[in-house]
């Protein structure tokens, strides 16, 4: 069962499915309507659900997608056919990232469907997309029985939030107004297995590790994030004195400013500085680090297994020794609570460089990078697109959370997500970080987050095309359109643009852009073949690969 067994009552579809997302902190949802989700938009808006227009479906789902990271579940609509297929890209990014996103799509009738007729919209069968969304979620419900309506949305929702992963709800169009029977109760989540023998027995194996180990470092990941363990990895690293890297994905589920941060591994991608502090610690505690190629820079990471402790979503190996059925969950604040009978350690302190501008000269992605830095702070909340961007900020500390599409690496995440990060945590302004490529997939969706009443800041990074793959392999297909991406406040009616060519242009820009309350893109005009070193790194280690 996935609901508490209690009396029933009497609701809707959407009513009860409004009530179930309303319990799990979900009070408004993304996307755009067509004629088979007029009346469920209609319904959901009714029950006290708005759902946020964005330009395109894809969007939406990147805007759903971001609210999710920040508050643990999210929601995005759409219609049936042309909406759900060009949402589907999206929904696998969401799969692949592990971030808990349902997916709820009108469509045809039961009626329509039992005459067999080419309705619009309906490609093969009227269960193709079905099929499709069966290979991007977890779990999926046909809702076309009243009678177990209800029971499947509440095992859909309870297997989205078990697995941190997306789920998908189809709604026939003349089910939406019919009653149904739905219990009174909250959703039962089942709780991730966990035995308590093996658990002390992993946490006494670690402290054994940690007193006799010289030197170690923790590396963070993002199902730190995903299971909302961020503050037990603070007062880790806090009584241990510890220093933490996080990986590309987990960026940001330590504040960056902290004294023992790191920054990111990623391998050769990476700074010489932290590549050696992770790889030469005699211990390294791995929490929640998802094994994917861009996390460890291609796979360029030299880690030995011995001295790795690697804590996932259900287990954690020290060396050689594996304990099952503990999970990250479980283990984070066991270890939080042994190392807090320790004295706190007295942690060292951290000033960064100021940013001095070389005056009236071209603008480098390092000195980008640079400037961008000294201008975030607790206000602020990071989005970086794939990319020479992504590989960038490698060397960027962000204070606060940090989004992207970094394993995935789907090009055009940044600038919708912004949307979904300012509706899910409000008292932090996005700041973005976008390519010209990526900005001109998605950039539009800047009109739409000033619509709905966020107002990011958006660096557009112009490096005059697809620049990550220039290093590795040049020719016309990476030449892209030129767009004046700073003038598209001028046709949205909204807000301010800025061209930056010059390092005294970027410092006025910035300044003029943080100290605003509206909408900013700030154009930046890199030269053609100026790389981040990071991207220099990868690229030297992996060129001949590609």
């Amino acid at each position: 069962m996935s609901s508490a067994s209690s009396a029933l009552t009497e609701t809707t579809i959407p009513q009860h499915l409004v009530r179930r997302l309303s319990e799990h902190g979900v009070e408004m949802g993304f996307g755009i309507v067509g004629d088979y989700a007029l009346r469920l938009f209609g319904a959901l808006n009714d029950a006290g659900l708005p759902m946020l227009v964005t330009a395109d479906e894809q969007g939406a789902g990147f805007a759903a997608d971001a609210f999710a990271r920040l508050r643990g579940f999210g929601m995005v609509g759409c219609t049936y056919g042309v909406g759900g297929l060009k949402l589907a890209n999206a929904v696998a990014n969401a799969w692949a990232e592990q971030v808990p996103l349902l997916v709820v799509s009108g469509s045809p009738g039961v009626a329509e469907r039992a005459s067999g007729a080419m309705l619009h919209h309906k490609i093969k069968d009227f269960d193709t997309q079905y099929r499709v969304f069966r290979d991007l979620t977890v779990a999926q419900a046909l809702l076309d029985n009243p009678v177990t309506a209800a029971a499947q949305i509440d095992h859909v929702i309870a297997r989205v939030l078990e697995t941190q992963r997306p789920g998908y709800l189809e709604i026939p169009r003349d089910l939406i107004d019919g009653p149904i029977l739905a219990p009174a109760g909250p959703i039962l989540v089942k709780p991730q297995r966990v035995d308590p023998f093996r658990l002390e027995a992993a946490v006494a194996d670690v402290m054994s590790l940690l007193g006799s180990a010289k030197s170690a470092v923790i590396l963070a990941g993002a199902q730190v994030s995903r299971r909302a363990l961020g503050k037990s990895l603070l007062e880790i690293a806090n009584h241990s004195g510890i220093p933490v890297a996080t990986s590309s994905l987990g960026k940001g589920v330590f504040p960056e400013g902290h004294p023992l941060s790191l920054g990111v591994y990623q391998g050769v991608v990476s700074p010489a500085a932290v590549v050696d502090k992770v790889e030469n610690a005699e211990a390294i505690l791995s929490f929640g680090v998802l094994p994917t190629d861009l996390n460890f820079g291609g796979f360029t990471a030299r880690i030995d297994p011995t001295l790795l402790v690697e804590c996932t979503d259900d287990s954690v190996t020290v060396g050689l020794r594996t304990y099952r059925n503990v999970p990250l969950s479980a283990f984070l604040p066991a270890l939080q609570e042994e190392l807090a009978k320790k004295p706190a350690a007295v942690l060292p302190s951290s000033n960064p460089p100021p940013f001095v501008s070389q005056g009236e000269v071209p603008i480098h992605v390092e000195r980008l990078i640079a400037a961008l830095t000294h201008c975030l702070d607790a206000r602020h909340g990071f989005i970086v697109d794939p990319g020479d961007c992504m590989f960038a900020a490698v060397e960027l500390r962000v204070p606060n959370w940090c989004l992207s599409s970094a394993y995935y690496a789907t090009m055009g995440y940044a600038v919708p997500a912004a949307l979904g990060a300012g509706k899910a945590d409000p008292g932090r302004r996005p700041v973005v970080l976008v390519g010209d490529g990526a900005f001109a997939m998605t950039g539009l969706e800047a009109g739409w987050c000033a619509f709905h009443g966020v107002h990011p800041i958006i660096i557009v990074m112009d490096n005059s095309g697809y620049g990550t793959q220039r290093p590795m392999r040049d020719g016309p297909f990476n030449d892209i359109a030129p767009m004046a991406s700073e003038r598209l406040t001028e046709v949205f009616g909204v807000g301010k643009g800025w061209l930056a060519t010059t390092e005294n242009q970027l410092v006025a820009a910035l300044r003029e852009a943080f100290a605003s309350d509206t909408l900013a893109i700030i154009r930046v005009q890199v030269p053609k073949g100026s790389y981040s070193p990071a991207l220099k790194r990868l690229t030297d280690a992996l060129g001949k690969r590609v």
